[in-house]
């Protein structure tokens, strides 16, 4: 939400950039440390932190994209009003 020049919530119907950018961090990063510790784990029996962490990696990129799209919740911006002109 942004306010404009006569105080006037501007809504914008756009997934928040931030949120997604962090939910690419937390799966690249998620994903390297899974692999590193599913190498350890060879040479370990019984040690499962590799399937661990990528488990907990999956779970927060999944919140964060859901928290990132949550502005499609509120339906009543999804259509225009009568008279609105893109352009």
């Amino acid at each position: 939400m942004i306010l404009m020049g006569d105080r006037v919530p501007m809504f914008k119907l756009r997934p928040y950039r931030g949120l997604l950018l962090a939910a690419l961090f937390v799966l690249i990063v998620g994903g390297l440390l899974s692999a590193y510790f599913f190498t350890e784990d060879a040479y370990c029996t019984g040690s499962r932190r590799g399937l661990f962490v990528l488990i907990v990696t999956l779970i927060l990129t999944f919140f964060l994209i859901i928290v990132a799209f949550s502005r499609y919740g509120f339906r009543h911006l999804w259509h225009h009003r009568p008279g609105y002109k893109r352009g």
